[in-house]
């Protein structure tokens, strides 16, 4: 998975990315290059760099440097293109010379902060020799032309060349020495080329390591900021505590309502999520996607504590990512999901599966037996799962219930916009084979019309 497919298929992954304070065009590339972790050492080192700028971030003795540093990292240019054209030897123009001597000079002062803030993962190569190279008067500022240093010889042509100009010679004269002059500013940038091709590498592994410093603490300042906690990794079970889902929190808070965190362990094995419309099962399976997919991008995660399990490959089907762009059905989008799930299972691929209201778009004896026939099929394979459903399931196997609709003790009238107050969405173990029957008193709450409601009730007993 890529940063851009995690984009398209993880309800509020985007929404993590877009809050991040990237300094920089070659942060934000970085960002989008990021690798789907799968291995427990790689998250491991990734966690361990947020950590450690966290820990940095948070110490006010380090606020004037955090400063200077932010500074720099915003004049950070990705010039990842002027680099490959030195490593290929083509000429370079003043403008790619002062490009790559703006960089080390820039790089320079980055690794002489990070030196002081003791930030362990930032080995940013030294460039003192490039700068030496492209500043030869060593004044050591970010300008660049083809100085007189360079060469006596151009030295004396540019003065000569100065010399006719106040004597207003004509252009027949002075157009020779200005060939001269030209030829040898070309050969110089040459040489110059020259002298700079070995340390083309030097120079690509500086623009990473300083574009991942400004990865890196915008991730520790969106921990921070937004209450993630570091995952533990494991091999064995996923659990969070007081999981949430960054972006609907805030959706909530701006209509002053609050989002209720939740806690859940999903083990290595199907499990079965029951409960009444709105209780928040599809929630919550976005939540745990969107858990999962942050730490394997190397974040931190939304939940008070976490315990994860790396898998290889994310399945989630929540009915909101139907692919109609081409002509498929909600079902046919869903079937297409669950027989990746099933081809994976086959092929001993780790995975996470999160379907919600399986097979809900087909009529309910077909659905059923979809149901039953894939969850017998995940229960013999040990398929990490969690499935949402409102049909009636006899299989053995772990049931969850969201608790749902409260005790309205101070009889306050329920309304479509306090409706959520009234719902309590923390998960209980269930053995129960029946699901909850709730709609019938959704409907009443949200006002629909009493003639049809009593109609229903009938048909009901």
């Amino acid at each position: 998975m890529t940063i851009k497919q995690a984009i398209q298929q993880i309800s509020g992954f985007g929404y993590i990315l877009n809050s991040l304070n990237i300094l920089s065009p070659a942060g934000r590339k970085e960002l989008f290059s990021l690798p789907f972790l799968t291995n427990q050492n790689d998250i491991e080192t990734a966690l361990d760099e947020t950590e450690t700028a966290f820990n940095i971030v948070n110490t006010t003795e380090n606020e004037r440097l955090l400063s200077v540093l932010f500074s720099r990292l915003t004049q950070l240019r990705d010039i990842s293109g002027t680099v490959r054209l030195l490593s290929t030897k083509n000429t370079l123009t003043d403008i790619e010379l002062f490009e790559i001597k703006h960089f080390a000079l820039l790089a320079e002062s980055v690794r002489e902060l990070a030196g002081q803030l003791k930030i362990s993962f930032a080995a940013i190569p030294v460039l003192e020799k490039i700068i030496d190279i492209l500043d030869p008067e060593k004044k050591r500022i970010p300008h660049f032309y083809v100085y007189d240093r360079y060469s006596p010889a151009l030295a004396a042509l540019r003065t000569q060349l100065s010399r006719m100009s106040g004597q207003e010679c004509d252009e027949q004269e002075t157009e020779p020495v200005r060939l001269q002059a030209q030829l040898l500013e070309d050969k110089i940038r040459k040489d110059l080329v020259q002298q700079l091709f070995p340390h083309a590498p030097a120079l690509s592994k500086a623009l990473h390591k300083i574009a991942r410093l400004d990865v890196v603490f915008a991730k520790a300042l969106q921990v921070k900021e937004s209450g993630l906690c570091r995952p533990t990794v494991d091999d064995q079970r996923t659990a969070y505590t007081a999981l949430f889902h960054p972006e609907i929190r805030n959706l909530l808070r701006g209509q002053h309502k609050d989002f209720q965190p939740v806690d859940i362990t999903v083990p290595m094995q199907p499990t079965v999520i029951t409960g009444a419309n709105m209780s928040g099962k599809s929630v919550l399976l976005k939540s745990v996607a969107l858990a999962q997919t942050m730490m394997q991008f190397g974040f931190y995660v939304a939940a008070q504590s976490a315990t994860v399990v790396p898998v290889e490959q994310i399945v989630i089907s929540v009915g909101d990512s139907e692919d109609e762009g081409r002509g498929l059905s909600s079902f046919a989008a869903e079937m297409l999901r669950l027989n990746t799930a099933i081809d994976n299972t086959n092929q001993q691929v780790k995975q996470l599966v999160l379907i919600d209201e399986l097979a809900r778009t087909t009529n309910p004896e077909e659905g059923k037996a979809i149901m039953c026939g894939i969850l017998d099929f995940f229960i013999q394979h040990n398929v990490q799962s969690l499935i949402t459903t409102h049909y009636s399931i006899g299989i053995p196997c772990r049931k969850l219930r969201v608790k749902g609709f409260t005790e309205n003790r101070n009889n306050e009238k329920i309304t479509v916009a306090n409706i959520n107050s009234f719902i309590d969405y923390s998960l209980e173990e269930t053995a129960e084979k029946e699901v909850p029957h709730e709609a019938l008193k959704i409907a009443e709450i949200i006002g629909v019309n009493e003639t049809i409601l009593e109609r229903i009730k009938k048909y009901i007993e």
